[in-house]
């Protein structure tokens, strides 16, 4: 899947984001605090969640988007309730919003081709009314095993965020498994969106080429590192939990998971996405920088800026090396006026017409990088 623009409004809040658009491979969303960058990754978490059958109170959107060649539109409204006891329910069966209006189109050409309009009271679906459905699901749900919808579900489910999980401790949780998935490649290819740790497991166990690179790349940041292996212990009846253990020089003793530090094991967590993307993902990065040494930026910003895959990137940063690494032409400006967002190309705020280095001192004295208010 590539997104190439999304506008969303929050009639509750007001909040709103017209038409910003998307870089094909990259997307840098840099701005002040508070301007609404992480807003807007949670903006496509939420159509993700949406695609797979949630609902959102008073949530209106319209996404552009290409899937295996094809551009499509798809676009509705949730109705708006303002009975806060209901809105603020913890039971989500009882927390569903009722869609007004959806629509899914195929761009073809200058040609749009309707496969659903949707209102309050009938769904049509390639020009024939469908049968009563679930009035909180979107059709991209309710259809997914139609031909037509099949493809947009699934580009969907390409598209998550690279988040790290935490414990007390700080370190990433271990992975549970059963014997009967140790060496079953087959589960490996069925569960491309299982977390990373969880996938880095299974390269390990299925003696995959990716164990690898995985582990090489991780030892070019870290060159202290000697080896990862994993430590099994069992759990309860035929589980067992794998614990990564890491062997440094110098240390006489392997360093279990809840003793690693948490930036190797953030590191160790984007470095394994990034490998094991495959095209058509969609790989979202909040504060990228965020736990991260300078060594570890670096490298990574690298592993971003070529990966293996063909893969889109959308990623928020402050970093002054993040943003004077990725080409202007890849930034997005943020600015905000009250509720409304504001998205600005470089080349509109006349930033980077000389070098690199030139572009970002720029950025950082313009008004709207300065205090995320548009001036217009």
């Amino acid at each position: 899947m590539k997104f190439k623009s999304i506008s969303a409004r929050n009639k509750i809040t007001g909040w709103n984001v017209e038409n910003i658009q998307f870089n094909p491979m990259l997307t840098l969303l840099v701005g002040a605090s508070g301007v609404g960058k992480t807003k807007i990754l949670n903006v496509i978490k939420t159509l993700v969640r949406i695609a797979d059958g949630d609902s959102f109170n008073g949530l209106e959107w319209k996404v552009e988007f290409e899937q295996n060649g094809h551009a499509y539109v798809w676009e509705g409204a949730f109705e708006v309730s303002s009975d806060v006891y209901r809105v603020q329910l913890l039971d989500k069966e009882n927390n569903k919003f009722s869609i007004e209006t959806e629509v899914v189109k195929e761009i073809i050409g200058d040609k749009e081709s309707v496969i659903v309009n949707r209102t309050s009271d009938k769904i049509i679906y390639n020009g024939n009314e469908v049968v009563k459905l679930d009035k909180t699901q979107s059709v991209v749900e309710l259809l997914k095993e139609e031909s037509l919808i099949d493809p947009i579900h699934y580009g969907f489910r390409q598209c998550y965020s690279l988040d790290i999980t935490e414990n007390k401790n700080g370190a990433t949780v271990a992975v549970v498994f059963s014997d009967k998935y140790e060496s079953d490649k087959l589960f490996i290819m069925l569960n491309e969106y299982l977390p990373p740790l969880d996938k880095f497991f299974l390269y390990y166990k299925n003696k995959s080429e990716e164990f690898d690179i995985i582990c090489h790349k991780f030892q070019e940041i870290f060159p202290s590192v000697e080896e990862i292996d994993f430590t099994i212990s069992k759990s309860y009846g035929d589980l067992k939990m794998a614990i990564i253990k890491i062997k440094e020089k110098g240390v006489p003793h392997w360093i279990e998971q809840p003793n690693i530090s948490s930036g190797m094991m953030r590191t160790l967590k984007q470095i394994i996405t990034l490998v094991s993307a495959n095209k058509g993902d969609v790989i979202m990065i909040d504060e990228f920088e965020n736990g991260l040494g300078v060594n570890c930026i670096n490298e990574l910003a690298d592993l971003i800026m070529e990966p293996d895959a063909d893969i889109q990137v959308i990623m928020t940063s402050h970093h002054p090396y993040i943003i004077n690494t990725i080409p202007v032409k890849d930034w997005k400006i943020l600015t905000r006026n009250g509720c409304d967002v504001q998205v600005h190309t470089a080349e509109e705020l006349r930033i980077g017409e000389h070098s690199k280095h030139e572009a970002f001192m720029q950025l950082l004295q313009t008004p709207e990088y300065k205090t995320g208010i548009n001036r217009n």
